[in-house]
Formats: C-alpha cells, sequence, structure tokens
C-alpha cells in the first residue's frame, strides 16, 4: 500500500522478504561447494557464515520489503512521482519513539558491527566500524526514501533511526570484544 494525496493504492503484487532467499542460499553454497571441491570445510566459519547471511536476509526483510509492485496501466503511475515522501530530519529521539522502537533501532545494525568485527581486523576498531554502521544505516534509510518517491514502499527517512542504528555499533563491538575476553584471545573464526 502507498499513501498520495491522503488516498491508500493497494498493489496487485507485493514482494517480501522471501524473495531473496534464493540468492540468499546461492550466497552460502558457493563457499561450501569450493570447500567440498578442496576437501577442506570450515564447520565453524561455515556456521559463522551462514548466521550472518540469515541476519543479513532479516535486515532486508525488516527495512526494505514488502515492496508493492503496481501495473504500468495503474492509476498511481498517472499522479506522477515523489507525491508520497516521508522525511523526518527533526532530532527528536525519545520524544517520538516507544521503547521498543528505540530499542528495535539500537539492536538492529548491531550484528553488523558483530560480524564486521568478526570478519575483518580492520573493523575490530570501533572508528571503522562506527563509519561501517553509520553508513550501512545512511543506505538503507536512502534507498527506503527511494523506494517511497517511486511508490515501492512507504518507508520514511528517518534521521532519529540514523542516529539509533549508529548507536547499535556500540553494543556490536562490544559484544565482540566482551567475547574476545571471555575467551582470552581474539576471535578470528572468519578471518584467515
Amino acid at each position: 500500500m502507498v499513501l498520495i494525496n491522503n488516498k491508500w493504492y493497494v498493489a496487485p503484487i507485493q514482494l517480501n522478504g522471501s524473495f531473496l532467499l534464493p540468492i540468499i542460499l546461492i550466497f552460502f553454497l558457493i563457499p561450501i561447494i569450493k570447500q567440498i571441491r578442496a576437501k577442506k570445510i570450515k564447520w565453524k566459519k561455515d556456521i559463522i557464515y551462514g548466521l550472518f547471511l540469515i541476519y543479513i536476509w532479516i535486515l532486508l526483510s525488516i527495512t526494505l520489503f514488502p515492496i508493492p509492485l503496481f501495473g504500468s496501466g495503474t492509476k498511481v503511475y498517472t499522479l506522477g512521482f515523489g507525491k508520497q515522501l516521508f522525511i523526518n530530519t527533526k532530532i527528536s529521539i525519545l520524544s517520538s519513539h516507544m521503547p521498543i522502537q528505540l530499542i528495535g533501532n539500537i539492536l538492529l545494525l548491531a550484528p553488523l558491527s558483530f560480524f564486521a568485527a568478526v570478519f575483518s581486523s580492520r573493523f575490530a576498531k570501533l572508528r571503522s566500524n562506527f563509519l561501517l554502521v553509520f553508513c550501512s544505516s545512511l543506505t538503507i534509510e536512502s534507498l527506503q526514501l527511494i523506494l517511497s518517491f517511486f511508490y515501492l514502499g512507504n518507508r520514511t527517512f528517518d534521521v532519529n533511526d540514523l542516529i539509533l542504528n549508529s548507536l547499535g555499533t556500540l553494543v556490536g563491538w562490544a559484544f565482540f570484544k566482551f567475547l574476545n575476553i571471555f575467551f582470552n584471545q581474539e576471535i578470528t573464526v572468519i578471518r584467515q
């Protein structure tokens, strides 16, 4: 559904996150097939990589889907693009969000922060990790705006989400550091 000039339009077809499952599966199977051919299967690495891909699928399903698809002759397209833009640039984190929204937005990209630190020593540094999560959040918010512009969703570009998602860096990075202390070594499951 999209909202244009205070009127809702329902698309006959909606893509949901399951659309991405074959792509995710291919990304998971290619490295495993290479390992089987080389006769060097790394189960820990595969499990972590699989969890990362599941997280990416969930993240995209939550932030970009469903995507409504209207037919070419649909009235929506005769109205012109850009009449449905939801942009919030007011920083009002605590007053406009319910506690579940605050926690959800903080935790949304925390796993990305954690997995990035596990995959690369570069992202084990807080500054690089923060920059990655901030840019990822900005990309998601921008895609939501672009999709809304073309009536492929009804999401909002919200600066508060950008701030809260970026704060999630601290949660993911702290969890990575905690595991390093707990296991008394640098986590190198994925790194070569």
